[in-house]
C-alpha cells in the first residue's frame, strides 16, 4: 500500500512528539510536518505557537472523500484532558449535536427514547426502495418498513419513530456481540458495506497501523481483541450542520494510551451507521505532552477527520463539495477552540 506524503510525515510526528523536546525548541518533526506536508506558512506556524487553531483540508484519493486536519496547543496536562474526554456524558454533548444518547450495557429502550423522526423522514421512508432512497438502509430494512408500517393510519411518523428506536437498539446490541460483522449494507445507492468503507478510510490512515497497532487491532477486531486501559463508548447522535440535512449517526469511540506511544493518548471515533450522506467516517484526536518554556504542563491537540460521502459533486453553480468542505472546516475550527477551552478548564466563548 502506498503511503501518502502527509501520512508519512504524521508517522514521524506521532513518534517524535511523544518524547518531550527541550524547553527551548519547537519539536522539529512537528514543524516539518506543518510546513512541508500541510503547507502552513510562517504566519500560520506562528499562530500554532501562540496557541491559535489552524485548520487545513487534506488531499484525498477519492473525490467522494474529505479529510480535514487541525492543530492547536493548550495549557493543562494530558491526563486532565483525557479525564474530560472520558466523561462521556459531558464530553459528547457538543453544540453541533442537537441530540446525543449513550448506549448502556446492555442497551435498553431508554437509551434511544429521545430519537424522533421528522415529518420529512416519514415521507421519504414511504417512498424508499432499493437503489432509490433518501435514507441509508439495507434493502431488507426497506422491505420491512413497507410491510410493517400502516401507511393509511395517519400516525406513520409515530410508528416509524418506534420502529427506528427498536432497530437502533438491536443494532447496538448486535455490534457489541459481533463487531464489524454486524455493520449494515447500504442499498440506497447501490450496495456498500459500511465495514468495508470504514476499513478503506482506516487504510488511508496508515500511521494508526504503524505506530499504534494495538489501537488499530482493537478497532478492526472488536469485540474479540482486548486493549488494556481502553475506555470506550457506543453512542448515537443527531447533527444539524449548515447546508446539510439533520443526520443521525451511531459511533464507537475508544480513548486509549497505547504502550507503544508513551506520552500520547488517542481518541478514535468509528462511525458504524449514518442515515444520510456518510458511507464511513473516522475521527482521530491525538493528545501529546508538550514541553513549555516555563516547565508548566501543556499539550498538542492534533485532529484528523475523514469522511466518505455517498455523493459529493463539485463545480458548477451549486458546488456541493465546496460548500460541504467549507462547513466541515468551520466545524473543525470551532471544535478546536472549544477543546482548547476544555483543556484549560474554562468555557468556550
Amino acid at each position: 500500500m502506498r503511503i501518502p506524503p502527509y501520512s508519512r510525515a504524521l508517522l514521524l510526528i506521532l513518534v517524535a512528539i511523544a518524547a518531550p523536546a527541550s524547553a527551548q525548541e519547537r519539536p522539529q518533526a512537528l514543524t516539518q510536518f506543518l510546513r512541508d506536508a500541510i503547507g502552513l506558512d510562517a504566519t500560520q506556524l506562528a499562530l500554532v505557537e501562540r496557541g491559535e487553531a489552524v485548520v487545513k483540508v487534506i488531499e484525498t484519493q477519492s473525490p467522494r472523500d474529505v479529510a480535514i486536519f487541525g492543530i492547536i496547543t493548550a495549557s493543562g496536562s494530558r491526563d486532565a484532558y483525557v479525564r474530560h474526554l472520558s466523561d462521556f456524558e459531558r464530553s459528547l454533548r457538543t453544540p453541533a449535536r442537537t441530540r446525543v444518547g449513550i448506549f448502556s450495557e446492555p442497551a435498553t429502550l431508554a437509551d434511544v427514547q429521545s430519537v424522533n423522526l421528522e415529518r420529512q423522514d416519514a415521507d421519504d421512508l414511504r417512498k424508499c426502495r432499493p437503489g432509490k432512497c433518501d435514507f441509508k438502509l439495507p434493502a431488507t430494512e426497506m422491505t420491512r418498513i413497507q410491510e410493517r408500517i400502516d401507511w393509511a393510519s395517519g400516525d406513520q411518523r409515530a410508528q416509524l419513530t418506534a420502529y427506528a428506536r427498536q432497530r437502533l437498539l438491536d443494532y447496538a446490541t448486535d455490534y457489541r456481540a459481533r463487531g464489524d460483522a454486524a455493520m449494515v449494507v447500504y442499498d440506497d445507492r447501490g450496495n456498500v458495506r459500511a465495514s468495508d468503507a470504514f476499513a478503506d478510510l482506516l487504510a488511508q490512515s496508515p500511521y494508526v497501523y504503524r505506530y499504534a497497532p494495538s489501537l488499530a487491532r482493537y478497532l478492526a477486531t472488536y469485540p474479540r481483541a482486548k486493549a488494556e486501559g481502553v475506555r470506550d463508548v457506543l453512542f448515537w447522535s443527531e447533527t444539524a450542520a449548515p447546508r446539510m440535512r439533520r443526520t443521525l449517526t451511531v459511533s464507537h469511540l475508544a480513548v486509549y494510551s497505547p504502550p507503544e506511544l508513551p506520552g500520547t493518548t488517542l481518541a478514535a471515533a468509528k462511525q458504524i451507521y449514518a442515515n444520510h450522506y456518510f458511507e464511513a467516517a473516522f475521527d482521530l484526536t491525538t493528545i501529546v505532552d508538550r514541553a513549555a518554556p516555563n516547565g508548566s504542563a501543556e499539550i498538542y491537540l492534533l485532529v484528523l477527520r475523514r469522511f466518505r460521502f455517498d455523493n459529493l459533486p463539485s463545480g458548477g453553480l451549486l458546488n456541493i463539495r465546496g460548500k460541504v468542505v467549507g462547513s466541515l472546516k468551520d466545524q473543525m475550527l470551532a471544535d478546536l477552540i472549544r477543546d482548547k477551552a476544555a483543556a484549560e478548564g474554562r468555557q468556550a466563548r
